[in-house]
């Protein structure tokens, strides 16, 4: 499936395309029910031997007990008559919908933000005065003081991420690009024709923000968070900035097969006033959190409407933008949904320096809840290291340890992400009680109600 347009404009709404979510069953119960039902011979159970076939051809997620499939009118009509059926493990059969990058500045566009001098007066790591105003200087980019992942802070913060794998799932990264020589463990294209190289730019922006080098060859300016993680890169966006859910899809299981730590998911689609969840992100989101791995997500760049999808998932922590003096960002999505649709936290997103493909000009500013969501990435990932904690436990402990801002919850969540200090030691950490039960280890897809990762 193309998922860009004649005009060059990103798509939106339905694709065409159906996802079925099973509840917890064997893949070939699965497989079965779609032939039976509908007439679906998709053969023997599969993840992604052909990643890119997951656009053009019906696919079965064994990982997350999720098909994608194109179906004719008779064949959707008998998958619904399905969901009325008590001893069907289909438990939804929802559109497959186009998504696309949550920014909002192109990075050859966007004004520099004003530089300051190096030197740091700010004595105090466990308060964030809301009336200060964060400027890039020439060693580090202001989302690295907002986040404090810069001296003083570092002294007392010398977490990297070290170990911590970060799923970066995008429009891909310039492979090609100095910073970022020996860092990507992993890579693949969901795209059909398409390699993981960036040809668009986000991707290689993102990926930098979560993770961009200590001392950078190429500039002395900073600007990733967890300099001592590893990247894992899925290609799911094209080179123009579009994709569909169910490359989504099998982009996370990808990252959950590879082993990631922390998935980070910079994109999406708009959603309405009191729509709900869609059923397969929330599999798919449970299923990661199951296998130790977080997902991290943008809330969206349509001002004060709706956290879009699949950040209004209640188990994909959501992240919205802040400005330069901690305020919300006018584009920033907020909490007008319940039920999975709040926002849980909140990081730097506006006029952000990063990584950019070389053939565009090396580095770059962006703005969106985009750029805001590796900031959370790179802060959980550091977290990670420093704590051990994995899935909800992390999860918890990044909402903790946020810093709390005069926004409301339905704007900025608990506050701002910040790295660990060691003001928090390890053997000091108590973890708050998971409601509405207790951690879950590892293990099969639990059937709906999927519990909520919300506070």
């Amino acid at each position: 499936m193309n998922t860009d347009s004649a005009t060059g404009r990103v798509p939106e709404g339905p694709t065409g395309r159906q996802i079925i979510t099973f509840a917890p069953v064997d893949d070939a119960t699965a497989t079965r029910e779609l032939r039976d039902v509908a007439g679906f011979d998709i053969g023997t159970p599969r993840g992604l031997d052909d990643p890119a076939a997951v656009a053009t051809n019906d696919v079965y997620l064994d990982k997350l007990g999720i098909a994608i499939v194109d179906s004719a009118p008779e064949q959707l009509g008998a998958l619904s008559r399905a969901l009325g059926d008590s001893a069907s493990p289909i438990i939804a059969v929802e559109p497959e919908v186009y998504v696309y990058p949550f920014d909002t500045i192109d990075a050859m566009d966007a004004p520099p933000t004003p530089m300051a001098d190096d030197a740091d007066t700010d004595s105090d790591d466990d308060e964030v005065d809301a009336a200060e105003t964060y400027v890039d200087t020439d060693t580090y980019a202001w989302g690295l003081k907002a986040v404090r992942a810069v001296p003083p802070i570092l002294a007392t913060a010398p977490w990297a991420g070290a170990g911590i794998r970060i799923a970066v799932l995008d429009t891909g990264i310039d492979l090609g690009h100095p910073d970022f020589a020996g860092r990507v463990l992993a890579s693949q294209s969901f795209i059909p024709g398409a390699a993981v190289q960036d040809g668009h730019s986000h991707g290689t922006h993102c990926a930098g923000t979560a993770a961009g080098p200590k001392s950078p060859p190429g500039t002395q300016r900073r600007y990733g968070v967890a300099h001592g993680s590893r990247l894992l890169i899925g290609k799911v966006l094209s080179d123009q900035g579009s994709g569909t859910s169910g490359q989504i899809l099998a982009g996370i299981q990808w990252a959950v097969e590879q082993g990631a730590h922390v998935i980070s998911m910079s994109l999406g689609s708009r959603v309405a006033v009191g729509q709900t969840y869609y059923t397969y992100y929330e599999q798919a989101a449970t299923a990661a959190l199951n296998a130790g791995a977080l997902i991290v997500a943008a809330a969206g760049n349509d001002g004060w409407s709706p956290v879009g999808a699949p950040a209004n998932s209640p188990s994909v922590l959501a992240v919205a933008a802040l400005d330069q003096a901690l305020q919300r960002a006018p584009f920033s999505c907020v909490a007008l949904n319940g039920n999975g649709g709040e926002i849980d936290i909140a990081a730097p997103g506006v006029a952000t320096y990063s990584s950019i493909p070389v053939a565009k000009g090396s580095y770059g500013f962006k703005s969106g809840t985009s750029m805001a969501t590796p900031h959370v990435a790179g802060v959980a990932a550091t977290l990670a290291r420093k704590t051990g904690l994995r899935s909800r436990a992390l999860w918890q402990e990044l909402v903790r340890t946020a810093v709390p801002l005069p926004q409301s919850a339905q704007e900025v969540g608990a506050g701002l992400a910040v790295v660990p200090t060691r003001r928090r030691p390890v053997w000091d950490y108590q973890p708050m009680p998971w409601r509405p039960g207790p951690i879950i280890d590892p293990g099969p897809l639990e059937p709906r109600p999927l519990p909520s990762a919300r506070r």
